[in-house]
């Protein structure tokens, strides 16, 4: 009896060490990759999977005509969780800044131990999916430039590679440089492989994806993609007219995170809508953005307003 109890101590102590572990090597892992970044987006078709397509020969190179770069800096949530947020300029070729050019690009949260998340499952349909079952996982949720949903997966840190790795499949939207950069209208989904490597300075996510009709409740495979994110870390100085930018707009931007964790709370699932007639969501919430970020949110008074004003333009933008 006393042997199975040692053996049971063992085991849970070594269960916690582990535990302690991941969420150790997560943590300094995500805070690495903040600073100022050169940014190669760079994504081509590799292979047709739909009798009668033809490969779309097209090379998808953000930096082909243009220079961008992003300022990725964090925001600590809790012990367990982390938002890494991007944030995106572009200069010319000869390296003027362009303007107009800055944009609140994607965020990732980051949570070790998540309870639950939203899977996407079909065009503007995400379920939740409980992770209770699936402990000492870290679960990346990837946002719309408005902060609402993207795609979700979870997965370990792997600290036995030369370099911290984490990989994950999951279902997703078509991206916005698909639909807007490459005027793609001919799919609507995408079935993600993604590879996050930190090397320290740099880091890198690679993809392999397969572009995908959802109709119906049917999924057609079109076209496999191969492509990458790579990060190239600069000196801070290179990032200054995006963080002139993006600073006076962060107490915004965390009230608008504050605001959809208070929706996406597992309690259901999540249906998008386009009110007829109205622009897209992200579209209301920049207006509430342009309005609100200059103010003083430390007023309780003007950020409740504001906050009524997030609330309202995602459920207006809600179906269920």
């Amino acid at each position: 009896m006393l042997r199975f109890l040692f053996s049971a101590l063992v085991f849970i102590s070594f269960q916690v060490e582990a535990s302690d572990a991941q969420l150790k090597l997560g943590m300094k892992t995500l805070k690495g990759l903040t600073g100022c970044y050169i940014v190669d987006y760079n994504y081509a078709e590799t292979e047709s999977l739909k009798e009668g397509y033809v490969v779309d020969k097209r090379l998808y190179d953000i930096d082909k005509v243009k220079t961008v770069k992003e300022w990725i800096y964090s925001e600590k949530i809790s012990p367990t969780k982390i938002r890494i947020q991007h944030v995106l300029f572009a200069t010319d070729l000869n390296g003027k800044f362009i303007e107009g050019s800055e944009l609140k690009h994607q965020a990732e949260d980051w949570e070790y131990n998540a309870s639950f998340l939203y899977d996407f499952s079909a065009p503007s349909t995400w379920i939740v999916k409980n992770l209770t079952n699936t402990p000492d996982l870290w679960t990346r949720r990837v946002t719309h430039l408005d902060d609402g949903l993207r795609y979700q997966c979870a997965a370990q840190w792997n600290e036995t590679t030369a370099y911290p790795e984490w990989s994950c499949d999951n279902y997703a939207p078509i991206p916005g440089r698909e639909y807007r950069d490459m005027g793609r209208k001919d799919y609507n989904t995408i079935q993600r492989s993604t590879r996050i490597i930190a090397y320290g300075d740099n880091w890198l996510e690679r993809q392999d994806n397969i572009k995908t009709i959802d109709q119906a409740g049917v999924r057609t495979p079109l076209a496999r993609e191969a492509g990458k994110n790579w990060y190239v870390r600069l000196p801070d100085s290179e990032c200054t007219p995006i963080m002139n930018f993006a600073k006076p707009r962060m107490e915004f931007w965390s009230l608008l995170r504050q605001v959809w964790e208070s929706v996406l709370i597992g309690d259901r699932d999540f249906i998008e809508k386009t009110p007829a007639g109205a622009p897209p969501r992200f579209s209301k919430i920049s207006e509430v953005e342009e309005a609100y970020y200059n103010k003083s949110l430390s007023d309780s008074t003007i950020r409740q307003s504001a906050q009524d004003e997030i609330l309202k333009a995602i459920n207006d933008y809600r179906a269920n």
